[in-house]
């Protein structure tokens, strides 16, 4: 495997968070884990919520791409929440564009992440995001 720093992207000011991440490029396909730690509070800059960059391109084929995503709230909202992270089928393939998780309203409908708490609000611990999957690449 090999390591590389995934980021957020859409980030409105600090970025408070720490990432890492590990994939593997065999065939033409990537299989990625991708973790970011949010330490301090930190807000996406529009209501699309933050997005993630990948280690290589994905083959953009006029299809959405789809991942498994889970958000540990830890101390902020002591829960675990499960979702996706998308790729828009007008994306360019080198990003993620929404990380969205199963809300409580709405019939369970997946709502864009656009706020980790890191250490605001007496939060003791970091909250942690987690995507993974496979691409193919371009």
């Amino acid at each position: 495997m090999t390591s590389w720093t995934p980021k957020l992207t859409n980030v409105s000011g600090v970025n408070g968070t720490n990432g890492y991440g590990e994939y593997v490029d065999a065939n033409g396909v990537v299989t990625f884990t991708a973790m970011i730690v949010a330490k301090k509070e930190t807000k996406a800059a529009t209501s699309a919520g933050f997005g993630l960059t990948l280690p290589v391109p994905v083959k953009q084929s006029g299809a959405r791409t789809i991942f498994q995503l889970s958000l540990d709230g830890r101390d902020a909202d002591s829960g675990v929440w499960t979702g996706e992270a998308m790729i828009h089928a007008g994306g360019d393939g080198k990003t993620i564009e929404r990380l969205r998780v199963t809300g409580t309203s709405n019939g369970s409908a997946v709502q864009n992440i656009g706020f980790l708490y890191g250490d605001a609000e007496g939060a003791k611990d970091a909250e942690i995001i987690t995507v993974s999957g496979s691409y193919v690449r371009a």
